[in-house]
């Protein structure tokens, strides 16, 4: 994704892997960002409503290959701009995907 211009963080550089889902959207509070994710617990609405972050988008691809991923999620990024994405949960599968706020 860094390749097409997105601007990324990982868990991994933010040294949060394995850290509770409410560290991690803590942290993607603090630095502004989209969280994306193939955790389905960030798929609760009722956990995580869209009006306390600044979106959500959870990867429901299966078979889920490097190549799919990509395509999909490319697909969803030129549907969404930055404030359009805002306070909204949005679940992608490998040929649509479904917003919720």
């Amino acid at each position: 994704m860094r390749r097409h211009g997105h601007d990324l963080a990982t868990v991994e550089e933010r040294g949060l892997a394995g850290a509770a889902d409410d560290i991690v959207l803590s942290q993607t509070l603090s630095e502004k960002r989209v969280l994306l994710s193939r955790d389905l617990d960030f798929s609760n609405i009722l956990r995580y409503p869209p009006a306390i972050h600044l979106g959500i988008i959870v990867l429901q691809i299966r078979p889920e290959t490097t190549d799919t991923v990509h395509r999909v999620l490319a697909t969803v990024l030129a549907y969404f701009s930055p404030e359009s994405i805002q306070q909204a949960l949005v679940i992608v599968d490998h040929n649509k995907f479904r917003e919720r706020r």
